[in-house]
């Protein structure tokens, strides 16, 4: 059964209908090249800086992109922060090119019927994937995840440290 399936059918997709995912500008690119409404995201201003979210349906709870039937309408789009759930990370500076990302894990149906291990596995083959591209990206996710809240909202059960270098 694949994750999309467990989510909706185990718990009616719950995160997308309470968790604004947060867009890196690589995500919000790529959807917004598909998107002709611009409704399907707002900012949040921060100092200078923006982090762009994922919206809500207008009148509701649900993310703009979640259809009647509990699943995702850009699956294949969907941003790092959709991509890596329930996992998230955390990058800590070691020294001055090292860092230290912590893996956290979220409670629910995904952890239950696959286990932690595969899915952290997805996750460091998507982070490995992206430190090759532009490991830029990964310190733009966690600067979105912590001006859109998304770390205060979560409960986590697992942590793990893994070593990267920032080039």
């Amino acid at each position: 059964m694949e994750s999309v399936e467990i989510c909706s059918m185990n718990c009616k997709s719950k995160c997308c209908k309470s968790t604004q995912p947060a867009l890196t500008s690589n995500d919000f690119d790529r959807i917004n090249a598909t998107h002709q409404s611009k409704h399907w995201f707002y900012s949040i201003k921060k100092e200078e800086n923006a982090t762009k979210v994922i919206s809500k349906k207008e009148g509701q709870n649900n993310c703009f992109f979640l259809s009647e039937e509990g699943l995702c309408n850009i699956y294949d789009l969907r941003p790092l922060d959709c991509e890596l759930f329930p996992i998230f990370f955390k990058i800590e500076k070691i020294d001055k090119n090292e860092y230290s990302l912590r893996w956290l894990v979220w409670y629910c149906p995904l952890t239950e019927a696959l286990g932690i291990d595969p899915l952290i596995e997805n996750a460091r083959k998507k982070i490995e994937e992206i430190l090759e591209k532009d490991s830029e990206q990964l310190f733009e996710y966690q600067d979105a995840m912590y001006v859109s809240q998304g770390y205060k909202r979560k409960h986590f059960l697992y942590e793990e440290r893994l070593k990267i270098r920032r080039r």
